[in-house]
C-alpha cells in the first residue's frame, strides 16, 4: 500500500484543511475547515474553522482502531462544542459555530469503512481506472444559488472578485443556517444532532486498486456557462499526474483568473488537501 498526500494553502490567511492519517490502524482522512461568519481569532490569530480542522486531525491521530468510523465524527463533534464553549463561542448561533466537512477511511484486509460529512469527497477506484464516488458534496445544492448569482453579476458586468462575493453574502448567512438541517448539508460544527446528517458505509477491497480523498479545493471548477465537469476529470488527472502536479495545474489556472470570473467559484485558491492510497 502506497500513500501520497498533500496540503496546500490557499489565497487566505491560514491552511483551515487537515491530513487525517492514523498510520498505526490505517486510518485515513481529509477536512475542511470553515471560518465561522461571526469572527473568531485567538490570541494565536487562529481562525474558528482551523481550529475545528485541527481538534479533528488530533482526534484522529489519537485513535486507538475501536469503534466504528461515524461514531469518533460525532464525538470529535461534541469536543469540539466543548471547546467553543471554552472559547466563551455562543454556540446557539449557527453563524458563530467553527465547523469542518471531514471524509475518513478505515482499511483492513477487506474492506473499507468510510464516514463522511460536508463536501469532502472519497472516491473508489477500480481496475480499469473505473471510478466510484462512495459520497456526495452535500453542500452543492445549498451552493447552487450563490453560484447562479456569481453569474448573474459577471453577466451584468460586476468584473471583481470583491464585488461578487458581496453580491453573494447573504446567500452565504442564509445557507449557514442550514447547517445539520432536513434541507441543507451535514456538517461538524458541535450541534448536537450533526451525527445524523453523517453519512457512512462500507465496501469490499474486490478488484479496487485506489482510493482518492479530497476536500473541494482539489475539486476540478466549473468553466462559466459550461456543465459541471464530472469527477473523472477531477480523479483521473490526479491519479495521472499525481497530488503535486494537479495541484500545480490547478493553481495555474486559478492565477489566470484572480477575479473568478471565467471559472465560478468563491476563493482565488481554496485551500487543497488529499490523499491517494494505492493497493
Amino acid at each position: 500500500m502506497r500513500v501520497e498526500t498533500l496540503s496546500m494553502q490557499g489565497s487566505w490567511p491560514l491552511n483551515e484543511d487537515a491530513l487525517l492519517i492514523n498510520a498505526k490502524n490505517r486510518i485515513y482522512g481529509v477536512a475542511d475547515g470553515a471560518t465561522s461568519l461571526v469572527p473568531y481569532v485567538n490570541d494565536r490569530r487562529e481562525t474558528g474553522g482551523y481550529l475545528a480542522a485541527s481538534l479533528i486531525r488530533e482526534y484522529v491521530e489519537n485513535l486507538q482502531g475501536e469503534g466504528e468510523l461515524r461514531h469518533h465524527l460525532k464525538t470529535a463533534n461534541g469536543l469540539l462544542r466543548e471547546a467553543m464553549v471554552r472559547a466563551a463561542v455562543d454556540v446557539r448561533r449557527k453563524e458563530a459555530l467553527w465547523s469542518a466537512a471531514v471524509a475518513l477511511v478505515r482499511i483492513d484486509d477487506t474492506g473499507i469503512e468510510y464516514a463522511q460529512t460536508g463536501d469532502c469527497m472519497i472516491f473508489a477506484v477500480y481496475r480499469g481506472n473505473r471510478i466510484r464516488p462512495l459520497t456526495f458534496p452535500q453542500t452543492e445544492h445549498v451552493e447552487a444559488e450563490a453560484f447562479a448569482k456569481w453569474e448573474a453579476g459577471i453577466a451584468r458586468g460586476i468584473a471583481t472578485y470583491a464585488e461578487l462575493r458581496d453580491s453573494v453574502h447573504e446567500i452565504f448567512v442564509r445557507n449557514r443556517q442550514r447547517a445539520n438541517a432536513p434541507d441543507g448539508y451535514g456538517v461538524l460544527n458541535g450541534m448536537e444532532n450533526a451525527g445524523d446528517f453523517v453519512e457512512s458505509g462500507r465496501i469490499s477491497r474486490s478488484n479496487l486498486q485506489a482510493l482518492v480523498l479530497l476536500t473541494d479545493g482539489l475539486f476540478m471548477p466549473r468553466k462559466r456557462g459550461c456543465p459541471d465537469p464530472d469527477w473523472a476529470e477531477t480523479v483521473g488527472p490526479i491519479l495521472e499526474k499525481g497530488l503535486e502536479a494537479y495541484a500545480a495545474d490547478l493553481l495555474r489556472l486559478e492565477n489566470g483568473d484572480p477575479e473568478c470570473l471565467q471559472y465560478v467559484r468563491f476563493k482565488k485558491s481554496d485551500d487543497k488537501t488529499g490523499i491517494v492510497i494505492r493497493f
